[in-house]
């Protein structure tokens, strides 16, 4: 048996230095904080001393004996917020008590996902929804967007092209929509035909009667409508749907605790749709990938980003210590009934290589970039599927705020110079 070396510590260890427990530990190496290597193909992980030990140093965990209080989500509350939308599993989400896996490997629609999630009925069938109608004053916004589309990311192009529409509608563009129901329709209307700003020649690509999101998605990148790439990008789509209180989806539950209108809800989530299990992490993953020549090569980069205590880009997502079941099921539907393209075969590998020697277990975001590289997408759409994607879990839990009917307000704990006045 190989001795340990003395500044690497195993789990046991770890756990015991920092008083917490295997989940937190996988979290705070997914986060970065510590780092962790796989040496001689061990079993178990081995994790760096000094991270164990500057992170105990720092205070950074938390007992059991918080007060709850100083936690509460809202005024009078508890620490967790109840909903009746998304439960998580270590299968995946459950979308109203649906495996979210079940309804994307089934061929359910991103429709048919979207009605569950608000209303709580999955339709036996997929509807169209009906296209919005043209607003004059849009196309002079969609001239503005096209001219600062190379420049910006995904996020920030979703953003401006809702919050153009809402001014379109004017003062309260809920309600000039005639219903809730179709606000939201609308809105992800939008959102669909705003993704082809990102292509090399950026452009607005308006919804069809009778044409289902996919299928507008698939035109909006400038793919073929054909059963294939549909069939794909609404497994993508259903996937992406829910994650349960993800910071955007609590940052429209805020927005709609306030009174805000769907608009101004959705844009709120688009604004907090950063970080590296959402719209940051689908970016730099897919970058990392269409960068990388060799498999050698993208492992070298990961281990670069490692080094700097960096969280690895489309990888080990905190709620998925033992790897994403969103992403095998969409990697595996990528290369089912079809030859890959050199560079899509090429992605594949480079995922592999790093779990095979970093221990690093791929999330949706890692996904998102090789179907973005396999379909031939333009570069940027990962984060913007995913955001697409999930609006309509955001609404979901606008609608669900609502009707809860209270303020999302937390509380702070002052800990700053001097007494506080009386």
């Amino acid at each position: 048996m190989n001795e340990q070396p003395p500044d690497l510590v195993d789990a046991r260890t770890a756990m015991a230095t920092l008083g917490v427990k295997a989940q937190t530990l996988y979290a705070y190496v997914s986060r970065g904080l510590i780092r962790s290597i796989n040496p001689e193909k061990r079993k178990a992980s081995l994790y760096y001393r000094e991270d164990v030990e500057a992170l105990q140093m720092r205070g950074r965990t938390r007992r059991a004996t918080d007060n709850a209080a100083q936690r509460a989500l809202r005024m009078g509350g508890g620490a967790v917020m109840q909903t009746a939308i998304t439960e998580m599993t270590s299968l995946g989400p459950r979308y109203r008590g649906q495996l979210a896996a079940d309804l994307a490997i089934g061929g359910r629609t991103f429709e048919q996902c979207a009605e569950l999630l608000w209303s709580g009925l999955l339709p036996p069938a997929s509807a169209s929804w009906e296209a919005p109608g043209q607003r004059e004053a849009f196309p002079q916004f969609v001239r503005v967007l096209r001219m600062t589309a190379p420049a910006n990311s995904s996020r920030r192009l979703l953003a401006l092209a809702v919050e153009a529409w809402a001014s379109c509608l004017g003062a309260d563009p809920e309600m000039a929509a005639k219903a809730p129901i179709i606000a939201a329709r609308d809105v992800i209307h939008v959102m669909t035909g705003c993704i082809g700003l990102l292509r090399a020649r950026p452009a607005f690509v308006p919804a069809r009667s009778g044409q289902s999101i996919a299928e507008g998605l698939a035109r909006s990148l400038g793919i073929s409508t054909g059963d294939d790439n549909v069939r794909v990008l609404n497994a993508a789509l259903v996937l992406c749907a829910d994650h349960e209180l993800a910071p955007a989806t609590f940052a429209a539950r805020i927005a709609a605790s306030a009174g805000a209108d769907i608009h101004s809800c959705i844009n709120s989530a688009l604004g907090a749709f950063e970080g590296m299990s959402t719209g940051l992490g689908c970016d730099l993953a897919e970058q990392y990938l269409r960068e990388s020549k060799t498999p050698k090569a993208y492992v070298a980069t990961l281990a670069r980003v490692a080094r700097q205590k960096h969280p690895l880009p489309g990888f080990n997502h905190a709620l998925y210590p033992h790897g994403d079941p969103r992403a095998k099921v969409l990697l595996e539907l990528i290369g089912q009934g079809r030859k890959l393209s050199g560079d899509a075969a090429l992605a594949i590998r480079c995922v592999n290589a790093a779990r095979d020697e970093l221990g690093a277990q791929a999330s949706l975001g890692v996904a998102l970039g090789v179907l973005a590289i396999a379909f031939d997408h333009p570069a940027r759409t990962p984060a913007a599927v995913m955001a697409l994607g999930r609006c309509a879990g955001w609404i979901a839990h606008i609608y669900e705020q609502r009707m809860a009917g209270f303020l999302v307000r937390p509380r702070a704990k002052y800990v700053g110079l001097g007494q506080p006045s009386r």
